[in-house]
């Protein structure tokens, strides 16, 4: 998982964090302070149908909005109809109101349509949101001017009112978009901080099999190749030779173990095979099932027998890779020598055959599939 899906997950579930205490703050104003305020006025709105069918309008507007923002699918276009939708329903529900009424005590829709804005557009632009209430304090001085209780009183409790309630909106919708930035912030320097630990894990972990590689020399070709320079060793020898045979076989998988590949172990296995046909055998490889993934260390071991046997062949050799959902298998056959038996490749499990008639070499790996817990 990279860095940057990691930085888009949380700041997914922080913003599913505001979003849904956003939806309780509005469900819990609409059902119940806004039925509150109808219920008690019922008697005085005329016509009391379009006082209960805004009231239900809105409802299900704020159903809708809601059920979309929490599924994270409320498009641009979807949300402002909505919130065009909840103005205009607003108007009808004001309307409703006794003349002089419409910042009074039986007053409930203009500060819903507000709440209903946030809901409905805090993932849009701020400004959005600013038009939306602008609009709506439009309708409560237009409704006011024709009801002619524009006085200073009225002025000064319309500029009271719009001061709690669309600045208490503005400031709510502010600060969750300010919070979500924060929240991102604090997650890009996380990812970063994770990202400069792996590189730093990975470097050590290069630095480590290096140092492997180099121990791994030291120990067993430092000596072969010391002995030939120093004439101990005599390039003649059948066992030297063999013996450097099998060391450049071992090099030729040492390297391949590292390279990026779909199946790894055919891959080191064919190196071992590039060294049994520089020396003139003939090598067939053959594969059957999906390879799983295999640990460097259980492909080292899968194919030390092979490797054994190809450095021993004289004239002819064939490798079989079968994998089932049980086992991995690696046998080869070949016209060696049976002295190749002497060593084990490992704990896993061997079998061997040498048919003196034939001249021929039989050896098989075997390394149980374990299914991941």
């Amino acid at each position: 998982m990279t860095a940057d899906v990691v930085k888009g997950m949380v700041a997914t579930r922080f913003a599913t964090a505001v979003n849904i205490g956003l939806v309780v703050i509005v469900g819990v104003w609409h059902l119940g302070m806004d039925t509150l305020h109808v219920l008690r006025g019922w008697p005085v709105y005329e016509p009391q149908a379009a006082a209960a069918g805004s009231w239900l309008a809105l409802t299900v507007i704020q159903t809708i909005g809601s059920v979309l923002l929490l599924r994270s699918v409320l498009s641009a276009r979807t949300a402002r109809s909505l919130a065009a939708a909840a103005l205009v329903t607003g108007v009808v529900a004001t309307a409703t109101y006794p003349v002089g009424e419409t910042i009074g005590d039986v007053s409930w829709a203009g500060n819903i349509v507000g709440w209903f804005g946030v809901l409905l557009l805090i993932q849009r632009p701020l400004w959005e949101l600013i038009t939306l209430l602008g609009a709506n304090m439009a309708v409560t001085v237009g409704f006011l001017a024709a009801d002619g209780a524009l006085d200073q009183a009225t002025v000064s409790h319309l500029l009271a009112m719009a001061y709690t309630t669309a600045g208490i909106q503005l400031t709510f919708a502010y600060l969750a978009r300010q919070l979500n930035a924060a929240a991102r912030e604090a997650t890009e320097i996380a990812a970063g901080q994770a990202e400069y630990l792996a590189r730093a894990t990975a470097d050590e972990t290069v630095h480590a099999e290096r140092r492997r590689r180099y121990e791994y020399l030291r120990i067993r070709v430092e000596p072969l190749l010391s002995g030939l320079a120093e004439r101990q060793l005599d390039p003649a020898d059948t066992v030297v030779r063999q013996r450097a045979a099998v060391e450049a076989a071992r090099l030729r998988r040492l390297f391949a173990e590292t390279d990026d590949t779909p199946h790894p172990l055919l891959h080191e296995l064919r190196a071992c095979a590039d060294v049994a046909e520089r020396r003139g055998v003939r090598v067939t490889l053959l594969s059957y099932g999906d390879l799983p993934e295999l640990p460097a260390s259980v492909r080292r071991e899968l194919g030390e027998g092979a490797l054994l046997v190809l450095s021993t062949a004289v004239t002819r050799a064939r490798v079989t890779v079968v994998a089932t959902p049980e086992e991995v298998v690696v046998s080869v056959a070949a016209d060696a020598p049976p002295e190749t038996l002497v060593k084990s490749p490992g704990p896993l499990t061997v079998s061997a055959l040498y048919d003196q008639e034939e001249n021929q070499l039989w050896w098989e790996n075997r390394w149980p599939v374990r299914p991941a817990p």
